[in-house]
C-alpha cells in the first residue's frame, strides 16, 4: 500500500479523481441559516424549506417560534385548514 492509501483508504487514482472533481466543481453554498434565525447547531430541527419563497419561510419560522410548535406542525395546520375549507364547499 502507498502512503496515500494508508492515510486516506483510497488509491492514488481515486485521490486524483476526487482532487480534480473538487477543483473543477466548487461547492455551492446554501442560504445563510443564521440570517434566517436558525442558531448554529440547530439546523437539524428545521425543515429544508429552501424551495419556498423567503417570505413564506419567514412566516412559518415565526409562527413556529410564537406558537412553540415545529415548522412541520405549522405546515400541517395550514394544510388542514385548507382541507376543511375545501371539504365544506
Amino acid at each position: 500500500m502507498t502512503e496515500i492509501e494508508n492515510e486516506t483508504g483510497m488509491t492514488d487514482a481515486e485521490c486524483e479523481y476526487w482532487d480534480e472533481f473538487i477543483s473543477k466543481n466548487p461547492v455551492k453554498l446554501g442560504p445563510d441559516l443564521v440570517k434566517h434565525g436558525i442558531k448554529p447547531g440547530f439546523a437539524r430541527y428545521y425543515l429544508p424549506l429552501n424551495e419556498l419563497d423567503l417570505d413564506v419561510i419567514e412566516y412559518i419560522r415565526k409562527q413556529a417560534e410564537v406558537s412553540h410548535k415545529s415548522q412541520i406542525q405549522i405546515i400541517n395546520d395550514l394544510v388542514r385548514e385548507k382541507l376543511v375549507i375545501s371539504v365544506s364547499h
